[in-house]
């Protein structure tokens, strides 16, 4: 393992942080917020963490060998990790410091859930909370929507040097995401230029709703990272606009597609895009889910409002399948099979190479093709069969790893459910803040209901929380490679 060259790159990218400390300072100077009792100010904060996030970031950088042209998977997983580690403790500094989280533990965990786009806060009273640091929540989301990494190498050239196991180990989705470029810089750019128009257009129709700039900047950041952070403490249901519901549904979409069929979009390849077996299969779990969500909020309600139900499911449906967590209903009071049905469609998640969290729809697909695959053999055992999404035979390595993944998933999810509940968390919230955490959705069922909030979860818990967000965002594999014995030896 080359420890010094993944320091190197750590200190890179703690440089490009300071740089983005930026924009939450100007906000806090601009708003001008009281500082909190016994605390310094917000301004104070951001500057205190950019001078120590430019230095640390300076020093690693500087005085070690980055010696990226060696770089294997070994270090481009470590790298990745130990990035989005770093990134969330000093992203939790200006937090602390401020005194919006008195506890370490509160701020990291909101800083964490922030880069993961997790959307789950400790925050009890979020409008009481400092402009700067609300900025700096939707911002940190924006960021982890497409990736610390990704963004390093659309903007430092010099990490182009073996800088494909980064991409690969960072892009959620893995190896299924394609470059639309032979040099992966440019496909970083083409991606970040495509989240950046996507991210202009839908704060511009905001403002047209009738929203700030304020609000309209901070809940674009979070939609299109799906991530869910919002500076109100109703959420999206904090407006009761339609309109702002309808265009807020809309990038929350666009944000669980394959950023490379927006770049298909772009080219005018409308056919790649509709032929896509996993956008396809994307489309109709959203529109199976909002009629499904339709059907039994308009039986239990005492009007049979078929208009407001539909409202209600389409937004619900959208955001928790994205794995966005805004909210406009407490869908904690809703039938338990619809509490179910929401939990299901959390796990599935959006597309691979989107925003979006969770297991990812062309798992699943993989997933039911190899059950039929096996049904299949058993009528015909001496038949060879081949596991196709869309014209394209799945590569049997790829088919483990699937199967993999997916017992990990299931296993990490029991097993936090187990040390929750050992804590004196209730099996109900124990579960579903576990799954909600680990498939990086935010709201969960029971104390971790439909706002998100995890401020009753045991500080202990908080942390194993923390490391859940993590194991979701980097899906798993990279983050227990630094465990393991093999992965460190020469």
């Amino acid at each position: 393992m080359n420890i010094q060259s993944i320091f190197s790159v750590v200190g890179v990218l703690l440089v490009l942080l300071s740089g983005l400390l930026l924009a939450p300072m100007g906000v806090a100077i601009y708003f001008g917020d009281a500082p909190i009792e016994g605390f310094i100010s917000e301004s104070s904060a951001f500057f205190w963490t950019f001078g120590l996030s430019l230095g640390s970031g300076l020093i690693l950088w500087k005085l070690l060998p980055s010696g990226l042209g060696k770089l294997r998977d070994r270090e481009g997983f470590a790298i990745v990790t130990l990035s989005w580690l770093s990134m969330s403790a000093f992203g939790a500094l200006p937090i602390y410091l401020s005194g919006v989280c008195p506890d370490f533990i509160d701020a990291f965990f909101e800083s964490t859930s922030g880069f993961t786009t997790t959307g789950a806060s400790i925050l009890q009273d979020i409008e009481i909370v400092p402009h700067g640091i609300l900025f700096w929540r939707n911002l940190m989301q924006w960021i982890g929507g497409m990736g610390i990494i990704l963004l390093s190498l659309a903007i430092f050239p010099m990490l182009g040097i073996g800088s494909f196991h980064l991409f690969k180990a960072e892009v959620p989705g893995g190896t299924t995401v394609e470059q639309t470029q032979p040099r992966l810089a440019e496909t970083a750019k083409i991606l970040w230029k495509t989240y950046l128009t996507l991210t202009l257009i839908e704060v511009l129709a905001l403002r047209f709703a009738g929203l700030s700039w304020f609000d309209s900047v901070c809940h674009t950041f979070s939609t299109v990272a799906t991530g869910g952070f919002s500076p109100h403490n109703g959420s999206i249901s904090s407006f009761n606009n339609v309109y702002i519901e309808s265009i807020i549904i809309l990038f929350m979409f666009l944000g669980g597609v394959n950023f490379a069929l927006h770049f298909q979009l772009v080219r005018r390849n409308f056919s790649v895009i509709f032929k896509n077996p996993e956008f396809r299969s994307y489309c109709a779990l959203i529109l199976v889910g909002i009629l499904f969500v339709t059907w039994g909020l308009t039986r239990v309600s005492a009007t049979g409002d078929a208009s407001q139900a539909f409202r209600s499911a389409a937004f619900t449906v959208v955001s928790i399948n994205t794995t966005t967590g805004f909210v406009t209903d407490d869908f904690n009071i809703w039938p338990e099979y619809l509490k179910l049905f929401l939990l299901a469609i959390m796990m599935v998640g959006g597309c691979s190479g989107s925003t979006s969290g969770s297991f990812k729809v062309i798992r699943i697909i993989i997933l039911l093709k190899i059950i039929m695959r096996e049904l299949k053999n058993l009528v015909h055992p001496r038949a060879i069969f081949h596991v196709k999404v869309g014209d394209k035979t799945v590569d049997a390595d790829d088919l483990s790893n699937v199967a993999a993944l997916t017992f990990l998933f299931i296993g990490f999810a029991a097993l936090g459910g187990v040390i929750l509940s050992s804590m004196g968390v209730d099996l109900t919230t124990a579960l579903s803040a576990t799954v909600a955490s680990l498939f990086n959705v935010g709201p969960g069922l029971g104390d971790v209901g439909a706002m998100g909030n995890y401020s009753t979860i045991p500080a202990m818990g908080k942390g194993i929380l923390i490391f859940f967000m993590l194991l979701g965002r980097l899906e798993i594999y990279g983050v227990i490679l630094l465990f393991l014995p093999m992965t460190w030896r020469k």
